[in-house]
């Protein structure tokens, strides 16, 4: 695939307003894409969480992530074409 291994991954943890409304801090992972130039940002909802990269509609990417790393598969035709793990997951803190 031409694009293998050029997703990165931000867990973004934070919005004020969002804590003051309901004493939690939102968490978000946010997938880029240097090769198809697109950020994908998904709500992380629990942990482990997997679920699908998509665009216009069509499934590129597989993703399976826990707190200790993220698996990510390409896609091709919903075949899996190749399967690796994102190195250095970055974290950011937003107020």
């Amino acid at each position: 695939m031409k694009y293998k291994n050029d997703i990165t991954l931000t867990v973004q943890r934070g919005r004020m307003l969002v804590f003051e409304k309901t004493g939690v801090y939102p968490e978000f992972l946010i997938f880029y894409s240097r090769g198809h130039r697109r950020t994908w940002r998904l709500k992380l909802k629990s942990e482990p969480q997997q679920g699908v990269l998509k665009i216009n509609g069509i499934t590129v990417f597989k993703y399976f992530f826990n707190g200790s790393g993220c698996t990510i598969q390409s896609v091709i035709n919903d075949v899996v074409d190749e399967e690796w793990r994102i190195n250095g997951i970055m974290m950011r803190m937003v107020d």
